[in-house]
């Protein structure tokens, strides 16, 4: 997978480390070389997550800090 996705922050969680880094609804928009994967940093673009804790459905997941959508574009 080398395609054109987009990222956006759903939620915050309560109990984040690393709490209001980013504003939830911001959008990342960027080249992707794979989808979200346990255990590892979700890259978008210049944008990194912090590592994906959970897979909520094909297009959620979850990190230590927060829940984020993502599709292709």
């Amino acid at each position: 997978m080398n395609e054109r996705v987009s990222v956006k922050k759903i939620a915050e969680l309560d109990d984040a480390p690393y709490p209001h880094n980013i504003e939830v609804g911001r959008v990342f928009i960027g080249g992707c070389s794979k989808p979200p994967t346990v255990g590892e940093c979700f890259y978008v673009g210049s944008f990194r997550s912090s590592t994906v804790q959970e897979i909520l459905s094909p297009n959620t997941f979850r990190t230590y800090n927060s829940i984020y959508e993502w599709e292709k574009m």
